[in-house]
């Protein structure tokens, strides 16, 4: 119930508790106070002694400092009326302990015991045993309030951190799945593009291959928009029991049938495993699958040439994926402005703590090479 209380709530309970608390100290210094005096006296007493009441949660410093000259003014003037300035000063120093820095709240507190152990100075006004009472009252309700501020530093701390943890999982869930999208995106048109145009030209003098060409593109344009739709799915707010079925995620068990739509797109790859084949966790494999098919789509887009050949090596505790083709070198791999494809590929591999290395052939044709560390526990597949 206390947390449903908003913050606008507890600044009348406290307006209504100053001006509750200003009721007894008008009585009290009204009969304490004699004279001419008690015209200025009675009304400045109940000012230091309520206004504080009323400021601690927005101003603690400002209400601390009325407070503590209430106290001082009460022990020099009429010292029967010390219980109003302790109570006063108790109020403030701990919304000073729990609501300000913990610089602050010491200052305050020492400047609180001060006032208090000055009463037992010889010769200043006091009353019993006053200065002890005082000092045990503050050091009580300012451990209290330190307590809680740091309790309310400490969770506010955890919100905040966990807040930025939110937002960094929200932009790396964005960065991942624009990597998804482009690579699907790429790969696809790529081979749709090429497949037009070699149906373009062949249409005239052999239909039958124009007709193969736009069966290429007709099922390369129905598996990317199947993979578009299941990067999608993910950003859907609805429940994924309520949501469609997601298909899933690729792997290096869908490199067959990858070679094949890149075969459709005039390039035959030439695909070679050595090692022990294993299951891999699945952000690795995703990893290795996507940069094969990135690393084949830039053969189809910037190779000129009709073949590529893919290595998979499985290692005792690492993957290696090598990617090389005898076409145009120049991909841009090490200039100031790399694609983006390179960079996807690039950012896969740094992510699992990998090595990227892609570079032009001297006798001509380009390579990119990724090492992926797996996890030596896993079993053969």
């Amino acid at each position: 119930m206390i947390r449903r209380i908003r913050p606008g709530h507890w600044l009348a309970l406290d307006r209504l508790a100053a001006i509750g608390y200003a009721v007894p100290a008008f009585l009290l210094l009204a009969n304490e106070v004699r004279g001419a005096e008690r015209f200025t006296v009675v009304p400045l007493g109940v000012v230091v002694t309520a206004l504080p009441i009323a400021l601690r949660r927005q101003r603690p410093v400002v209400a601390f400092g009325i407070a503590l000259a209430g106290l001082v003014a009460a022990e020099l003037v009429e010292p029967r009326t010390i219980i109003l300035g302790m109570l006063s000063v108790t109020y403030a120093l701990y919304a000073v302990a729990a609501l300000c820095r913990p610089r602050t709240a010491f200052v305050g507190l020492g400047m609180a015991l001060t006032a208090a152990a000055a009463t037992g100075i010889p010769g200043y006004p006091r009353i019993g045993g006053a200065p002890v009472i005082s000092v045990l009252l503050f050091t009580t309700v300012w451990t209290v309030g330190y307590a809680v501020g740091m309790h309310r530093r400490h969770l506010g701390e955890l919100l905040r951190n966990q807040a930025r943890l939110a937002k960094q999982s929200v932009t790396d869930e964005r960065m991942r799945i624009a990597r998804e999208l482009h690579d699907v995106v790429a790969h696809g048109m790529s081979v749709v593009t090429v497949q037009a145009g070699f149906g373009a030209l062949v249409i005239d003098d052999d239909p039958q291959e124009a007709r193969a060409a736009l069966t290429a593109i007709e099922t390369t344009g129905r598996q990317s928009l199947a993979e578009m739709r299941r990067l999608l799915g993910v950003l859907r707010e609805q429940e994924r029991s309520e949501g469609p079925e997601l298909a899933p995620a690729s792997g290096l068990a869908d490199l067959d049938p990858l070679v094949e739509q890149t075969a459709r797109a005039g390039v035959r790859v030439e695909l070679t495993i050595t090692g022990q084949p294993r299951a891999l966790p699945p952000g690795i494999d995703l990893s290795a699958y996507r940069i094969v098919q990135e690393a084949l789509t830039n053969v189809v887009k910037h190779a000129a040439i009709g073949s590529a050949r893919v290595t998979l090596c499985y290692g005792p505790d690492e993957l290696s994926i090598d990617v090389a083709d005898d076409g145009l070198g120049c991909r841009k791999a090490d200039g100031p402005s790399p694609g983006h494809g390179l960079v996807g590929m690039r950012e896969r591999a740094h992510l699992y703590g990998g090595a990227f290395h892609a570079a032009g052939l001297p006798e001509g044709g380009f390579r990119v090479i990724v090492t992926l560390p797996t996890p030596s526990t896993e079993h053969p597949a």
